[in-house]
């Protein structure tokens, strides 16, 4: 007795509570409690007994048999079921607390939980739990139901075993109530079951009843056409892939054709005829009735393969298919969420909710906990770093954290959030103040609160893409009568007129500005500039432009530079850069405000500038340089 009571110990369920104490009950209504009224499909109205219920289920067994070759015979049937299998099961079973546990505690296990604990490791002589749940994963994809026996001792479980799903028939009343299960292995051998001691996990059935419908089920017309057609290149390659042949024997006699016949196997069917001629005599003719089909066999596999494939839910990438060119596949994260959500998630979410069932909450009494599959991280290391880098970056990661995820320890200043930029870097404790002191160096400090002021105009706005972000520049300054950002005092005009052009030109087609004698920016009259070629223009085409000119021109007196070159065989200076607005000075009858160099001789690269011209490209470098020189500008003046 000292032995069973020390066992008893062991396995003995949370003491009951105290008399008197008013305790919520948390089990699961009885079978009894819940008996339905309707019927399940697939049930016959008589012959209710075990006996015949076996031998109804005969039919069923013969095709699963049938699955089972396929999975032996068909790599398209075991590899989905194998990737799937793996794939639930990769980060193995784990059991969590339903409550929050903080950072860095551990509490002690209850003890039934300590004796689940216990099952998972040891869950029976030969199978670990891993292998348990990958086996019942396999079995849910190919035959469409799962079975697990549970073995008790003193009421809970302490092992758990695999039933082969061919042998298994579930038994049930009229109304599809189980009352347990029989297997029967080869008529001789057979055992009975009680509901509470097996698992029964099943997949979807169209109609319901008691068995599920497995994908290789669905899939089981094309895997019997992949298997005929990998028998006929089997049997093409064991005869070498021969033609079909017409052959005219002429007056030859049916010993002779006979003869010829077993000649031609022997000479010219197997690997090593192949190239052999047909050889005939007495005037015999040989005719090719159709070439040699083995890639119409192959594509026919390929195509079947893939109708394999999608019963599974399996992109083909997962399996080492690699489909070139083929648009819509998805990149290889989108086809591994897909997979995971659609086909593993599902299934996986299938086993769970019947093991936390039977094994925690009828099994052990467990309410407080689940058991769950941990999750592996699928994704490549360097997307994984890029992420990371990304959110400190933009600040959703501190440093600090960013360290404790990858093992290191963390530093002093490391747990303020910072923003980062190309070539600027601010904490976001002082965002507030760096947005209230950029807003106001933009839009002028007429009100004290930012928020009191009106929104700028867009960026965009009727800016001419010729002239980039030139004209908003020299439109922010308002009537000040200082220089724009290209014109400081003290460099050189050839430096000033690179920079300018910079905005508009690649640098390649500036090399010659640096070699001309500048001067400016000045006013030069109307009259002195060359309009003769103006019905050419792009700007003449566009007079709404050229009009925003006209209305800056009006306001504040001058837009940017345009850029002229006074050639020694015109009298005129012929214009370089700022078409739009040398018209608008017309229009606006005022004098043209420009730099102008002197050159050499009548024809040069000046000429074909205005063609290389990439206004898009240059218009983000120079919103991106204006953008980077006030955010700098605005932290100096917080931290100053």
């Amino acid at each position: 007795m000292g032995v069973l009571s020390r066992i008893a110990d062991v396995f003995r369920r949370s003491p009951a509570p105290a008399t008197g104490v008013v305790v919520e009950s948390r089990d699961a209504p009885t079978a009894a409690q819940v008996r339905r009224t309707g019927y399940e499909y697939g049930i016959p109205l008589s012959n209710l007994s075990s006996s015949a219920q076996v031998a109804a289920t005969s039919e069923r067994q013969q095709i699963l048999t049938q699955l089972h070759q396929a999975y032996l015979t068909c790599i398209w049937v075991s590899s989905p079921i194998d990737l799937i299998a793996r794939t639930v099961t990769a980060g193995g079973l784990q059991i969590v607390s339903n409550e929050d546990i903080p950072e860095g505690e551990i509490p002690a296990d209850p003890p039934e939980v300590g004796r689940l604990r216990r099952l998972l490791r040891f869950t029976n002589p030969h199978e670990d739990m891993v292998q348990l749940l990958r086996n019942a994963v396999t079995d849910l994809e190919l035959f469409g139901d799962a079975y697990l026996e549970i073995v008790r001792l003193l009421g809970e479980p302490v092992a758990i075993y695999t039933l082969d799903a061919t042998t298994m028939t579930v038994l049930s009343d009229q109304h599809g109530e189980v009352t347990g299960y029989r297997q029967d292995v080869d008529g001789v051998r057979s055992a009975t079951f009680e509901p509470r001691d097996v698992i029964h996990i099943s997949l979807d059935s169209p109609r319901g009843g008691l068995y599920g419908v497995s994908p290789a089920a669905k899939a089981l017309l094309p895997v019997t056409a992949w298997l005929f057609w990998e028998a006929t290149l089997k049997e093409c390659g064991r005869r070498g892939d021969p033609p079909r042949l017409h052959v005219d024997l002429a007056h030859y006699q049916d010993t002779d054709v006979q003869r010829w016949r077993e000649q031609y196997t022997v000479h010219n069917l197997g690997p090593k005829a192949v190239g052999a001629p047909v050889i005939t005599t007495a005037g015999g003719g040989v005719n090719v009735l159709d070439p040699r089909k083995v890639t119409d066999y192959l594509d026919a596999t390929r195509q079947l393969r893939d109708e394999i494939i999608a019963c599974f839910g399996t992109p083909p990438a997962k399996l080492g298919i690699i489909e070139t060119g083929n648009l819509g596949s998805g990149s290889g994260e989108s086809q591994d969420k897909t997979f995971r959500v659609n086909t593993v998630i599902p299934v996986a979410n299938l086993i769970l909710e019947k093991l936390n069932y039977h094994l925690l909450q009828e099994g052990f009494g467990i309410v407080d906990w689940h058991l769950e599959f941990a999750e592996i991280d699928y994704r490549d290391s360097k997307t994984v770093e890029e992420i990371r880098e990304m959110r400190l970056r933009n600040g959703a990661y501190t440093l600090n954290r960013y360290r404790d995820e990858i093992g290191e320890p963390p530093v002093e200043g490391g747990d303020d959030a910072i923003f980062m930029e190309k070539t600027f870097i601010a904490a976001w404790a002082d965002m507030a103040e760096l947005a209230r002191s950029f807003i106001t160096r933009n839009l002028g400090a007429g009100a004290e609160d930012p928020a009191d002021q009106s929104p700028p105009a867009p960026a965009d706005a009727d800016r001419d893409p010729e002239d980039g972000p030139g004209l908003d520049k020299d439109a922010a300054q308002g009537a000040a009568p200082h220089e724009s950002l290209t014109e400081k005092a003290g460099r050189p005009a050839a430096e000033q007129v690179r920079d300018q052009l910079l905005q508009n030109y690649p640098a390649r087609s500036l090399d010659w500005v640096q070699g001309v004698p500048w001067s400016g920016p000045k006013a030069v009259d109307v009259d002195d500039v060359d309009f003769e070629d103006e019905a050419d223009w792009a700007a003449s085409q566009e007079p709404k432009r050229v009009r925003h000119f006209v209305k800056q021109i009006k306001k504040r007196g001058r837009t940017k530079p345009i850029v002229l070159v006074k050639t020694p065989g015109n009298p005129k200076m012929i214009i370089v850069d700022g078409h739009h607005r040398a018209l608008a000075y017309r229009k606006a009858g005022q004098p043209i405000r420009a730099w102008v160099g002197t050159v050499g001789k009548d024809r040069g690269p000046w000429n074909e500038l205005h063609s290389s011209q990439d206004p898009d490209k240059a218009e983000q470098e120079a919103w991106d340089d204006l953008y980077r020189q006030h955010l700098t500008e605005a932290l100096a003046g917080i931290r100053g």
